[in-house]
């Protein structure tokens, strides 16, 4: 994996915001492709009432299963989780595409609102979905933004848990925010970006509060003018937390998160992003089961290689599955 050649993208593609847009708008035009016909939604059970919905597409050759992970305000719909899923259930990998808590319209299923810390339910679900759809197969999980942080985390708790999850062959994560603080502040320090995330937030909690208007003071949480003045308010209206710089805390990632690691980890990011700080990745341990790839250009999920929707990651992953 270590021979791939670096990420160098035609001279209109290279611009990060470029490859940020097209990462998260440019839709490819296949509503009727195979992969989405032979989805079955399943409900998972993530422990301690938590439930949270995933879409589970079997390839007729089910070479492998591969779990994916969105990003904030994403979902399992997303661009860049509908591109990748599609692009390895044509080579033969069933997909399973999970919805975090309060994610693609699944609002109603668990009162308490998500938040980055809850990696006990996800690592959960991530079990039992490779327990229940991987069998005998090869499971690889792959993470984007904020489901790339939940991926390295999934891949710790995989190295310290009795319960690991089954035949867990290797996890990728791809522009995952290590310091959440900071990749917050970069986000609101950018007008559209950060405009975009904000109103996607509001969408989501206006969602929340119509199915559990008496938990939190969701209105006045949506009265914030940015990504940051909004967690203050949601962190201060719970006793979860003792401050907004203990719930970032609470995921964010540094040197002892990838020591002793048990499952193979890659990650890919770009020197570019727009809210992503490339000198995060440089206090990471070097270790045998790590490999980090961060390239010149990408932005945020994008390493787009053409308009044809082709992406860098896509040769990470397909060393990683097919070898």
């Amino acid at each position: 994996m270590d021979t791939l050649h670096p990420f160098k993208p035609p001279f209109h593609l290279r611009h990060p915001f470029i490859q940020t847009v097209l990462a998260s708008l440019m839709r490819q035009k296949a509503p009727d492709h195979p992969m989405d016909k032979n989805a079955k939604a399943v409900v998972i059970d993530a422990g301690k009432g938590v439930k949270l919905l995933g879409h589970y597409s079997k390839s007729s050759e089910n070479k492998a299963l591969l779990i994916l992970i969105h990003g904030w305000e994403g979902s399992m719909d997303s661009n860049y989780i509908q591109r990748t899923s599609r692009r390895f259930y044509d080579k033969g990998v069933s997909i399973f595409r999970l919805n975090l808590r309060d994610h693609g319209d699944t609002h109603h299923l668990n009162p308490e609102p998500f938040n980055g810390s809850l990696i006990r339910e996800t690592y959960e679900a991530v079990r039992k979905i490779a327990k229940e759809f991987g069998q005998k197969l090869p499971v690889y999980l792959a993470g984007f933004s904020m489901g790339g942080n939940f991926t390295i985390r999934v891949a710790r708790e995989h190295s310290r848990n009795k319960q690991m999850v089954p035949n867990l062959k290797h996890c990728i994560a791809v522009s995952p925010p290590l310091h959440p603080k900071s990749a917050t502040e970069m986000m609101d320090s950018k007008l559209i970006i950060g405009k975009y995330f904000l109103d996607k937030w509001k969408q989501s909690l206006a969602k929340k509060n119509v199915h559990y208007p008496d938990l939190h003071p969701y209105p006045s949480i949506m009265e914030g003018k940015s990504v940051m003045e909004m967690t203050d308010r949601i962190v201060a209206s719970t006793s979860q937390f003792k401050n907004t710089d203990d719930y970032f805390n609470s995921y964010t990632l540094g040197p002892k998160d990838f020591e002793k690691l048990k499952v193979d980890l890659t990650i890919v990011t770009s020197a570019d992003d727009p809210i992503i700080r490339p000198d995060e990745f440089e206090e990471i341990p070097k270790g045998s089961k790590l490999k980090i790839f961060i390239q010149k250009y990408g932005g945020h999920n994008g390493f787009y290689e053409n308009l044809k929707g082709d992406c860098w990651y896509f040769r990470v992953f397909d060393r990683v599955i097919f070898g």
